[in-house]
């Protein structure tokens, strides 16, 4: 499969391309021309084209009418891409642009969002607070779930473990009960659980969430988000006060990685050569 989007992905026009790196970078939102124009510094009918164009590679499902979403090995891809190909200085550049122009907006989900991928946790738990109670009021299931989802990983990184476990507890299980049953979703709420009883000093049953978190990206192909796995697992071990087990994980993570490539693999190479120096 990974193969087959690396093809089409290098069929594309430079512009296209890009586009699509950029992409990979934003949090997981259906996109129009207006917001990929602010994030790619292109005027919107270059990139409605743009647009049009990685869909009729398959790169971009169209959702409603000139709106569009990168399924998820599309998005794995497009964001290692941008990691290996674009400068940090224009990674940082269209993130501020993306930010720029939700925050300039109506205090959407969108807003939201995009402070959690800036890592502006308190921020972003308090707008998404908002946008859950609002959700809840009249928003489809899918949608709430995801927002809770991404209060409970703002909640874990402010420090708030207990808010973050009440909310994330029942995700994994409610991400595999809707109709269309979302398995990716199910393993980011199991991921993040995990971390929340990191943070709650319990790894044991980190451990055993992070394991379920790994079955499933083994099954969906997700390369890259297996050496996540790893690298949680090696956390826990490390909590646990257990460098073998810590050691262990943190090589396989290196080797994931750096089959996909991911640039990963030099960080997580440098944290296991650290545990025997």
């Amino acid at each position: 499969m990974r193969a087959n989007i690396e093809d089409r992905y290098g069929e594309l026009s430079p512009d296209a391309a890009r586009l699509l790196r950029l992409l990979g970078l934003v949090p997981p939102d259906d996109v129009g021309p207006g917001a990929a124009a602010v994030l790619a510094d292109l005027p919107p009918s270059r990139a409605r084209d743009l647009l049009r164009e990685l869909a009729a590679r398959e790169l971009l499902s169209e959702s409603d009418a000139g709106r569009y979403r990168l399924p998820g090995p599309v998005r794995d891809l497009a964001r290692r891409l941008a990691e290996r190909d674009e400068p940090p200085a224009e990674r940082e550049a269209a993130l501020r642009r993306a930010l720029d122009h939700h925050l300039a907006g109506t205090g959407d989900l969108a807003q939201a969002r995009a402070l959690l991928d800036r890592e502006r946790w308190t921020e972003a738990a308090d707008a998404l607070t908002e946008r859950l109670d609002a959700a809840r009021a009249g928003g489809d299931a899918r949608t709430t779930l995801r927002i809770r989802h991404d209060l409970g990983r703002a909640l874990v990184r402010s420090g708030d473990v207990d808010r973050a476990l009440e909310l994330l507890r029942p995700l994994p299980d409610a991400f595999a009960a809707l109709p269309d049953p979302d398995r990716r979703g199910r393993a980011e709420a199991l991921t993040s659980l995990g971390e929340a009883y990191l943070g709650a000093s319990r790894p044991v049953t980190a451990i055993n969430l992070f394991g379920q978190a790994l079955d499933i990206m083994r099954t969906e192909h997700a390369v890259e988000q297996q050496g996540d796995a790893f690298v949680h697992l090696a956390d826990a071990a490390h909590l646990r006060g257990d460098p073998a087990a810590e050691g262990a994980a943190l090589e396989r993570a290196v080797e994931l990685y750096a089959s996909v490539p991911s640039p990963k693999a030099a960080r997580t190479a440098e944290r296991r050569a650290a545990l025997t120096a």
